[in-house]
Order: structure tokens, then C-alpha cells, then sequence
């Protein structure tokens, strides 16, 4: 089957249901890397993530489902299911189903400051990958499609949980949305989350911007693209 964007309007929604119908819950394979005639498998949860994310990019080019990738392939987000720059863009996540998520969701400083001019970031969905690794190769056990808000949440320390290392926020932390745990939930909504944010910023004495120029300055990039809308 061949999905043409212009036709059948490509979003995540759609790449999440072919997963599924493919089969990619339960599949398993194998990761390994072949040098000067040797190969052998590769075993290391750190690798794992990245080769995932190359090989969804060449599943999706060999079904024929639309995707690109930007200039710089370090950069969000790791695919555009779109012809535009502005919707329909794809983070791809995995974690050790045997443990609870404790990826990257985003570097903080980094995303804050983008989503001062590039607000329709937020609305980005997250492709994420629980699998396990045994001895016979990798098994996919559970793929969620999230938005932002749905795998983020408060904590004790800030209003947004997470990573902090010598006082210093590095990275934005997942909820445990694979046990649905108590506690602290997710936020429910795009506004929840930019507000958890803003009251971040308000408590951090290393912020580089006044919280609430923060947020004005977020409303104004976000209806600039999504006219007549608002966080």
C-alpha cells in the first residue's frame, strides 16, 4: 500500500494503526553491526533507541508511507509526516519494557527556548517503543502514540518533573504512563503543560527569561501558526 500525503492526509495516527496491523507488537529481530566480514549482535540497551528510529524511517520508505527527515537529523523532530514544517511532526522514544520510562523527553533549556518561536512543537506526537532484549534478539512488547502532556507530569521539586543535576534542570523526565502509576499524574491537556512550564521558570533561579514573558512570548508564536486557536 502506497500513502500519498496529498490524498490520504499522512499523520501519526495513521503510522501507529499500520504498525499495529503489521504486526509490530510482539515482533521481534535482531540488532548487528557487520565489519571486515565479522558480525555480531548488538546487546547494548544505549544503541537501541537510535536503531530503532533508523529502522522505522526504512519500514515507512519500504511500505511507501510518507516521511522526511530535516536538515540536520540531530534536531527535533526526527520525522516530518507532512509537507509542512509546522504539523504533523514525529519524536521517536524507546525505554527497556522490563523498567519503568526513564528516557529524555527533551533537553529543558533547549526546548523552552525553541518553542518561544516555534510554539507548534508542542503539538508534536511521541512514537514511543517499550522493548525487551534476550538472547534470541530484540522483541517489541508495547508502542504508544503520545502527546506531550500525555508522558509528562509535575514533581516534588518543580512543577514539570525533571532530570536535575547540582541544582542545574538538564533534561524534561516521563510519567510512568506504561503502569499508569499513582501519584502524580499527567497533565491533561496542551495548557497544563505550558502552564507547568511557566511556574518551572517562575521557581528556577537559572532561568534565562522572565517566566511570564516566557509564556506571552509561547501565545504569540502558537496563534501565529494555528490562527483563531490558543494554548
Amino acid at each position: 500500500m502506497c500513502y500519498n500525503i496529498l490524498m490520504y492526509g499522512t499523520h501519526a495516527q495513521q503510522l501507529f494503526d499500520e504498525l499495529q496491523k503489521h504486526g509490530i507488537i510482539g515482533a521481534t529481530g535482531r540488532i548487528s553491526v557487520e565489519l571486515l566480514n565479522v558480525e555480531c549482535d548488538v546487546n547494548e540497551k544505549s544503541a537501541v533507541g537510535d536503531l530503532l528510529q533508523e529502522w522505522l524511517g526504512a519500514w515507512m520508505t519500504e511500505v511507501g508511507f510518507y516521511h522526511r527527515t530535516g536538515p540536520n537529523t540531530q534536531e527535533f523532530p526526527d520525522f516530518y509526516l507532512g509537507e509542512t514544517d509546522t504539523a504533523d511532526l514525529l519524536e521517536v522514544k524507546s525505554f527497556n519494557f522490563n523498567a519503568t520510562p526513564a528516557f529524555d523527553v527533551a533537553n529543558f533549556d533547549a526546548y523552552v527556548r525553541s518553542v518561544t518561536e516555534k510554539a507548534y512543537r508542542i503539538d508534536a506526537d511521541y512514537l514511543i517503543f517499550g522493548y525487551t532484549l534476550t538472547e534470541h534478539g530484540l522483541k517489541v512488547e508495547q508502542v504508544w502514540l503520545k502527546k506531550i502532556w500525555e508522558i509528562t507530569c509535575p514533581s516534588e521539586a518543580y512543577a514539570l518533573k525533571t532530570q536535575n543535576k547540582q541544582s542545574k534542570i538538564i533534561n524534561i523526565r516521563p510519567y510512568d504512563f506504561k503502569n499508569m502509576s499513582r501519584g502524580f499524574q499527567p497533565f491533561a491537556n496542551r495548557r497544563e503543560f505550558v502552564e507547568a512550564i511557566r511556574l518551572t521558570l517562575a521557581s528556577y533561579p537559572m532561568r534565562t527569561m522572565p517566566a511570564q514573558d516566557w509564556i506571552e512570548a509561547v501565545q504569540t508564536s502558537y496563534t501565529g501558526t494555528r490562527p483563531g486557536s490558543s494554548l
